[in-house]
């Protein structure tokens, strides 16, 4: 079969391969369709602080149809649509033992990243590690399960203990974002403020539901407060994590907001004990990551229900490496899908 393979640090190759056979507990999926993501760039990288062993099978966003079932599988037959959980827990600690690998105490694995994953025609995970995917399409499906996934944990994390958040900003309405824009759209009866430096973005978050939208060019901050009549934003989405995008929620928020971060751009914000500090008091700040098990399957009923839909681009298998690169680059907007 052919695969997409990570062989050597930045040198990402379509080879042919042995069809993987399912172990005991695992499935052998057929690969319906695989999302795409901006971190398999530095996946690709086999950047150090992953700990990869190469070679590896690229893929973390993966729908498929149960081709075999593995000795000891139950629950599932061959023929049934299924989506892969992008990661791995210990299985042992007490956040995996709820199914909150994301938690994970240890230190979660990723799928595509430390095993096999799905820029491939067939793909073994274990039959724990699947949800059902049944009435989606495959193409619609793939990014729902990482991008929609954290996407949704994101709002997830809003705190419910607080009055529902008035106004809320969303940085980056790019593969997750514009995700997360419109599962706040649907939960909540918020003024939505989505900020981008790119104005193709900026035009899907209109088409999204956003009330408002700002592009970033320097003066973005000054631009909210006018909007929000001062630092009333409620919640931030920041899904860059950049040292301007962390200022900028900063700079607007106040007692009482949260900011959440899901983008992994190597920023930092000062937290200071002092009575006057870049951040305000009374205001949360939480780094967010992925998803747990439960949140997958709530992830795939809302696409069923049409409460969230990934804009997609699609390429076939062959042009992994390709999509990849557009994705560095910039050239994609929502996000790209192989399929085989």
């Amino acid at each position: 079969m052919r695969a997409y393979k990570v062989l050597a640090p930045g040198r990402g190759e379509m080879v042919d391969i042995e069809r993987p056979q399912p172990g005991p507990s695992e499935v052998l999926l057929r690969v319906a369709a695989t999302g795409v993501c901006h971190s398999d760039v530095f996946i690709r990288d086999a950047i150090p602080a992953l700990k990869m062993s190469l070679p590896v099978t690229l893929g973390h966003e993966v729908v498929g149809v149960i081709e075999e079932l593995g000795v000891g599988v139950s629950g599932w037959t061959p023929g049934q649509q299924a989506a892969a959980y992008v990661m791995r827990g210990c299985g042992s600690c007490a956040p995996c033992r709820r199914g909150l690998d994301n938690f994970c105490h240890v230190g979660y694995l990723g799928l595509g990243t430390h095993f096999d994953g799905g820029m491939a025609e067939f793909m073994a995970i274990p039959a724990d590690a699947i949800a059902d995917a049944s009435g989606l399409d495959p193409i619609a499906a793939a990014p729902l399960t990482d991008a929609g996934l954290t996407a949704l944990h994101t709002v997830n994390s809003i705190d419910r203990g607080r009055p529902d958040p008035e106004r809320i900003m969303i940085i980056g309405i790019g593969g997750l974002g514009h995700l997360a824009l419109q599962i706040a759209t649907y939960r909540f009866h918020a003024e939505i403020i989505a900020v981008d430096r790119d104005p193709k973005a900026l035009e899907l978050a209109r088409k999204l539901g956003a009330d408002s939208t700002v592009l970033a060019r320097g003066s973005e901050a000054a631009e909210i407060l006018a909007w929000a009549g001062g630092r009333e934003i409620d919640v931030v989405l920041d899904f860059v994590g950049s040292d301007s995008t962390l200022a900028l929620a900063a700079a607007v928020t106040n007692r009482g907001a949260q900011i959440l971060v899901a983008g992994l751009g190597g920023g930092s914000v000062p937290f200071q004990a002092v009575s006057v500090s870049t951040v305000a008091p009374e205001v949360s700040l939480l780094r967010v990551s992925a998803g747990s098990r439960h949140e997958l399957a709530e992830a795939l009923d809302l696409g069923r229900a049409g409460v969230m839909h990934a804009e997609t681009v699609v390429y076939p298998l062959e042009q992994a490496g390709r999509a990849i690169d557009d994705i560095n680059e910039g050239k994609v907007i929502g996000r790209a899908v192989l399929v085989p």
